[in-house]
């Protein structure tokens, strides 16, 4: 009996003794990462990422009853934990800031918080978001030299300095901040300067210097006064910096320049003063633009005692407008020279040409002639008549014979938007011929295509074909184009002829009164082109023949995009064919050959404000605009 009560009670002992560590097991919290994955499940790949403050949430069992969790030695704060879901965040771990996720020890303790239940490798990123720099280019130039920065969150950057001194901020940019050299005392030809950019996080100083160059004379002074025509030769460094020279006021001609000399000429045609012999500054500029003053000699002796007429002397021929590298129809040509103040007019290519401006003594402006003929560059006579019908030959010059515009801004045309921008009422079509953008109430009034105006069109009646009225009342009609949007906001370039609904899409200046519901004249298609060499020197601005295009455009209205190809995007450029009167009325559609083109251009979208490049639709707004450079030609074929 005692033998059984003691068998009795070792079972009993042994039992609780299973229970105990029974439910020692159960209660134990346990962490799946094989069927049950961490969320996020970062990797070293960097695909996936956890940052400070992420919540990460892993499952399991028992897991209410965790005590701790600890990345790379750090407390995470315990955000829930139930039975099987335990969630905490990334706390702050003090790394340096990297592209690449850090790996780190990820460490759940049991409800003692001292026994370590699971141990696992975590990924967690430490993002770059102070602003850091890589370099910038140029690393030399002058005073107003463009200065590219690069390198990351740049946008935080509120202050850039050459030698200690602030320089202009133009543009800032997550990796790029653009900025203008300032000017900097300095006391030699080319000087090396620090370059430093503040944050909030303080001064980020650059290892590379700029080297600022500016032009220094040597000294300088006079026996006696200069007298008009009279050339002056100074010495120096980086001579070639000065963009004018200036007598008090008055601009004298730069004659000759290199790095260590520069020669220039007294005009003849200064006024004569009392006393003759005036003493006034003699100051160079230099810098981007041309405004600093670097002065060479204090008091410059003139004297402006009178030595008759003399005959203009050529010393080049540039664009007037900034941003052109050529002379082209239509443009502003400024003619610099000697003795310029008695031209009257000149002859470019023995075609009349007509002063733009008053001139000077040291330049004098024309406008090139529509009748030069051709369609590619050419070398043509230049011949300044002067002081009463005098001809002087200034040699030749290399002219463009088509013409081109940069920078046309136009918005958009839409009928299916109750809320009507005004900007697109006052930018609403292109005149092609003209190379200019005008408003709907311009196309109305001037007015630009009468037939369409007419409300039903006696010479277009149906899409991309003349069937009624002459050559004359077809050509009569100034060429133009326009942007439009669907009520679907399908954005696209609109050839006039194409539809009788889009001229509607456009409104008077009361921004409710449409344009009419009819057909436009000029029939042109469109084509966009493919890489090459047409397409690379059409966006440079380097055409030097506007008839490269021989093929046949086929797009009646090509359409803004998400990616080039069927469609268009920034960047793009697209070629214009305005047909002539004869395939327009006899065949109509596309050109079958170039004979049957009677102009021909090229577009290049320079930006699109009004469309989504994410979606290639108009926004929703139609604010905004396209902008273009256009190439245009006289006429090509009759």
């Amino acid at each position: 009996m005692k033998r059984l009560f003691g068998i009795l009670m070792l079972a009993a002992v042994l039992f609780a003794s299973c229970a105990k560590e029974k439910q020692a097991l159960v209660n134990t919290p346990a962490v799946n990462v094989t069927t049950e994955k961490l969320d996020p499940n970062t990797d070293e790949s960097g695909t996936v990422r956890a940052f400070t403050g992420t919540r990460v949430t892993a499952k399991g069992l028992n897991l209410d009853k965790v005590g701790a969790v600890k990345i790379d030695g750090k407390d995470a704060a315990i955000v829930e934990k139930t039975m099987k879901t335990l969630v905490f965040e990334i706390p702050e771990l003090g790394k340096a800031q990297q592209d690449e996720p850090y790996m780190v020890t990820l460490e759940v303790f049991d409800a003692d918080a001292q026994t370590v239940i699971f141990k696992y490798d975590y990924f967690v990123t430490v993002p770059v978001t102070d602003a850091l720099i890589s370099g910038f280019e140029p690393k030399d130039g002058t005073v107003g030299t463009s200065v590219t920065i690069s390198g990351r969150n740049l946008e935080q950057l509120t202050s850039v300095s050459f030698g200690g001194v602030a320089a202009s901020i133009v543009s800032l940019e997550s990796s790029s901040a653009v900025v203008t050299v300032p000017a900097v005392k300095v006391t030699a030809a080319d000087t090396e300067l620090d370059v430093a950019a503040v944050w909030a996080g303080g001064t980020i100083p650059m290892a590379d210097k700029f080297t600022l160059s500016v032009p220094m004379f040597n000294s300088f002074s006079q026996s006696e006064p200069a007298k008009l025509g009279d050339e002056v030769i100074l010495s120096g460094r980086n001579l070639t910096l000065v963009s004018s020279v200036k007598w008090g006021d008055e601009e004298l001609l730069i004659a000759e320049a290199s790095g260590e000399s520069i020669t220039f000429k007294i005009p003849s045609g200064i006024a004569q003063q009392n006393p003759a012999v005036q003493s006034k500054a003699l100051t160079a500029f230099y810098g981007i633009p041309a405004e600093q003053p670097v002065t060479i000699l204090a008091d410059f002796k003139v004297d402006t005692s009178p030595i008759g007429p003399a005959a203009p002397v050529f010393a080049s021929a540039v664009p007037a407008d900034e941003g052109y590298n050529g002379l082209y129809l239509g443009r502003t040509v400024t003619v610099k020279g000697e003795n310029m103040a008695s031209i009257e007019k000149f002859e470019i290519d023995g075609i009349e040409a007509v002063l733009a401006s008053e001139p000077t003594d040291i330049q004098a402006q024309f406008v090139v002639p529509s009748g030069i003929s051709g369609t590619a560059a050419k070398e043509v006579s230049l011949v300044a008549i002067w002081n009463g019908g005098n001809r002087a030959d200034f040699g030749t010059v290399t002219v463009y014979p088509f013409y081109y515009t940069k920078g046309l801004r136009i918005g958009t045309g839409s009928n299916s938007k109750s809320t009507y921008p005004a900007y697109n009422n006052q930018n609403a079509f292109i005149l092609l011929d003209e190379g200019r953008v005008i408003s709907a109430d311009e196309w109305n009034d001037i007015p630009v295509d009468a037939p369409a105006k007419a409300g039903t069109n006696s010479v277009v009646s149906q899409s991309n074909k003349v069937t009624g009225g002459s050559k004359d009342s077809y050509y009569a009609v100034k060429p133009y184009m326009f942007a439009s949007a669907s009520s679907a906001h399908k954005l696209a370039f609109n050839n006039p002829a194409n539809s009788a609904s889009q001229l509607k899409t456009h409104r008077l200046s009361d921004l409710s009164t449409s344009l009419p519901s009819t057909f436009g004249t000029p029939i042109i298609f469109m084509k966009i082109m493919e890489d090459g060499d047409t397409k690379t020197n059409v966006a440079a601005g380097t055409l030097t023949d506007i008839l490269c295009e021989q093929d046949p455009a086929g797009t009646s209205a090509p359409a803004f995009g998400k990616e080039e190809g069927s469609t268009w995007v920034k960047g793009s450029v697209i070629c214009l064919q305005y047909l002539t009167y004869d395939h327009a009325s006899s065949t109509g559609g596309k050109a079958a050959d170039i004979s049957d083109v009677h102009k021909t251009g090229f577009m290049y979208i320079r930006e699109v404000t009004c469309g989504d490049p994410a979606t290639g639709l108009a926004l929703e707004s139609r604010e905004g605009y396209i902008e273009i450079d256009l190439y245009w030609s006289n006429v090509i074929n009759e």
